[in-house]
């Protein structure tokens, strides 16, 4: 479809539907204005974000909410254990920023989250999860609610009852990731399940785990039931993957993988994106979190990342990229197809 088509359409009717996946202090502010910059089509999803901080008017909170507007589409999720929070912190949000979408976490599977019911501890009792997301469509004033799931908690077919429950309630899509609550990232993502629970879910379904590259896209496009693809780990320090996974789905010629030179300008733009919001000392140090991604796959990789941990400074971590730009040489022409460390 062409781009003005979409324009007042919901964001799940795209075509290559690509998306970056939430992620706790990844996809902030910074880093989807920082992947909008090198694609305009993929879908962004803020971190997911506490319901019952945003209600208590916490300012650190709400700001993990804070975008630009060629960020669009842009899709909030929001997490909780209770119901009737989520429900009036998405009458908040939609008020406040009118995003495209909101996106119910039932994902997550960190014990703090989900052993209090919020996350994947949502999907063990299909009834309340319904409730929260009726709560939801209703405050939403007409902007799709969506949700975001693994397979279950124990058995892999949890999905099914979850699904079917939430989309009676008026869930407009759902995100499923390959995995069980208990499993871990190193576990294959089982897209055989996705599939098979895709194909009964009328709405249309993202599969998520395990899609590190353009061909791993490709695949999952693929199966049955499958409508489109969302990254998450790929994507971390790697912003290319996504624009690479949208080309391959449309069917357009591919982009070369970054160079070290485009590689350390991303990583510099980063940096500067970085301070200019968060301060000089915390934008650097939490670029640490990324930038060995930036960077992996060159002969001075190491050596880089090493000297770049040791220092806070802003004029010495930017020395320490261009100097990386200068005089790297791949050493691992794919080295995007393994995980990121």
């Amino acid at each position: 479809m062409a781009e003005v088509s979409l324009q007042h359409q919901p964001w799940y009717v795209r075509r290559p539907l690509v998306a970056l996946a939430p992620m706790e202090d990844i996809t902030d502010n910074v880093y989807r204005r920082l992947v909008r910059s090198i694609d305009r089509e993929v879908v962004l999803y803020t971190e997911f974000t506490n319901a019952s901080g945003l209600l208590a008017g916490a300012e650190r909170v709400w700001q993990m909410l804070e975008f630009t507007e060629e960020q669009r589409p842009l899709v909030m999720q929001l997490y909780d254990y209770d119901a009737e929070k989520l429900g009036t912190a998405t009458g908040d949000v939609v008020r406040r920023c009118r995003p495209d979408g909101i996106d119910l976490n039932m994902g997550c599977p960190v014990r703090k989250v989900a052993n209090r019911g919020a996350g994947c501890g949502m999907m063990a009792d299909p009834v309340y999860a319904a409730e929260a997301v009726k709560r939801m469509v209703d405050a939403s004033g007409g902007v799709p609610v969506s949700v975001k799931t693994r397979l279950g908690i124990r058995r892999k077919d949890e999905i099914l009852e979850v699904a079917e429950r939430c989309l009676e309630a008026g869930a407009a899509q759902i995100t499923i990731h390959g995995r069980l609550k208990a499993d871990r990232p190193r576990t294959p993502a089982d897209w055989d399940a996705v599939s098979r629970a895709a194909v009964a879910i009328p709405v249309p379904v993202m599969g998520n785990g395990d899609i590190w590259n353009e061909h791993d896209a490709l695949r999952m496009i693929e199966l049955p039931g499958i409508d489109g693809v969302m990254l998450a780990r790929a994507a971390i320090g790697n912003p290319w993957v996504l624009r690479r996974c949208r080309q391959a789905l449309a069917g357009e010629p591919i982009d070369p993988l970054p160079d070290a030179e485009e590689r350390a300008r991303i990583a510099l733009k980063h940096l500067r994106l970085n301070v200019e919001e968060k301060g000089d000392r915390r934008g650097v140090v939490e670029l640490r979190k990324v930038v060995r991604n930036y960077i992996k796959g060159f002969s001075n990789t190491r050596r880089t990342w090493m000297r770049i941990i040791e220092t806070e400074d802003l004029l010495e971590t930017a020395r320490i990229l261009e100097t990386f730009a200068r005089e790297a040489h791949a050493i691992d022409p794919i080295h995007y197809r393994t995980e990121p460390v």
